[in-house]
């Protein structure tokens, strides 16, 4: 299957999930930035240099090539660092400033991470739809910009917002679609 990304340089995330993934790479991975410096271009490099607050908009294209030169520099498994990184960054913003954001009913936080997509990225949207007493779809349309990279720091996110909510389990990630693949949306089944 062919894998396909798409950037935009007006596609931003905030700069919080970057600050997150940078920090991951400093205490899980024992990763300094001059390390990571080597596998970067010129623009993703000079974005090291700089101080990123999380409130920041930072150009989407260059936190997917950094994740991409965290995992190189880590040695391990790519598609595991992806994931981390996204748990990572679920445990450190839903723990810290979001907190209030977590409820103890998933169907509830995930119905309000909808309203909030917004401030963590400036394109698509995001929709959840309940399946059942333990289970859900989250589905985001309208992508201009996409990257498997993103797409499975997304699904390590999901999962640790479970776990942070104490979600009974097993708690399962499914993808049942992706821009990267062809298709319209992104979509995930959640269930615990």
């Amino acid at each position: 299957m062919t894998v396909t990304e798409r950037f935009e340089d007006t596609a931003k995330v905030k700069g919080t999930m970057l600050r997150a993934h940078l920090n991951w790479a400093s205490n899980h991975a024992g990763l300094s930035t001059n390390s990571l410096v080597e596998h970067l271009s010129p623009a993703a490099a000079h974005l090291l240099g700089q101080t990123v607050l999380a409130t920041d908009w930072v150009t989407f294209g260059l936190v997917v090539e950094i994740d991409r030169a965290i995992a190189t520099a880590s040695g391990r498994p790519e598609e595991d660092v992806y994931r981390d990184l996204g748990r990572y960054s679920a445990a450190l913003n839903l723990g810290g400033v979001y907190k209030a954001f977590v409820s103890v009913e998933p169907h509830r936080f995930f119905e309000r991470m909808t309203v909030l997509h917004h401030q963590f990225q400036n394109f698509g949207r995001s929709t959840y739809e309940r399946k059942s007493e333990r289970s859900g779809r989250i589905r985001i349309d309208g992508y201009t910009a996409y990257s498997r990279v993103f797409c499975l720091a997304g699904m390590g996110y999901y999962e640790e917002a479970l776990r942070l909510m104490h979600a009974p389990g097993p708690i399962r990630i499914q993808e049942a679609a992706c821009h990267c693949f062809g298709d319209d949306s992104c979509s995930f089944d959640i269930s615990w």
